[in-house]
């Protein structure tokens, strides 16, 4: 009989037997993944009856989905914060610091120079390195604003995160546009 607890079900480190806490063990992640990915796969209860089969799709579903949420770091914050009962709107919720808002245009105008110039794919990884930077930057102010439980720091962060994320997204198409 296929058995997970529903509280375990709606909480995604505690499914990983993983700290409530941004940092996350990556290797550990994997590890525990792949013997949960063993332990529930559906495969496992062909010989079972419809509702275990069916159990075992849905809680294979939940592990997959929890895996990716943690092994990614924007989506890890975003759960935090929504489980900390912060209600994120990627439409409507701004972001009003202006210097960030400055950066965002800069970087846009430098994929559009690095478009132009004559070795294209090159100047596309300096601008997508200096974002990553700017990410990893951004991850430690999310940490230590998780870490005070200053969720409105956190929560604007998370937004400036997705920004970098949109900006990392048209680097990758433009590079496959250059690459063909």
């Amino acid at each position: 009989m296929l058995m997970i607890s529903p509280s375990l079900a709606t909480h995604w480190f505690e499914l990983f037997g993983l700290p409530v806490q941004f940092e996350v063990d990556q290797a550990l992640l994997t590890q525990r993944f792949r013997a949960l990915q063993t332990q529930f796969h559906p495969d496992r209860f062909a010989n079972q009856s419809d509702v275990e089969r069916r159990l075992a799709v849905q809680t294979t579903s939940l592990i997959n989905e929890a895996y990716t949420g943690l092994k990614n770091p924007r989506l890890r914050a975003r759960y935090l914060l929504e489980q900390a009962g912060s209600v994120l709107n990627d439409e409507l919720d701004t972001i009003q610091d202006k210097g960030f808002l400055m950066q965002q245009m800069q970087w846009r105008e430098a994929i559009d120079e690095a478009l132009e110039s004559v070795e294209p794919l090159e100047a596309l990884d300096e601008v997508a390195s200096e974002i990553q930077n700017a990410n990893s930057v951004l991850y430690h102010e999310f940490a230590q604003a998780w870490d005070a439980q200053q969720l409105e720091v956190a929560k604007q962060v998370v937004l400036k995160l997705r920004f970098y994320e949109r900006l990392q997204e048209e680097i990758r198409r433009q590079q496959e546009r250059l690459d063909v």
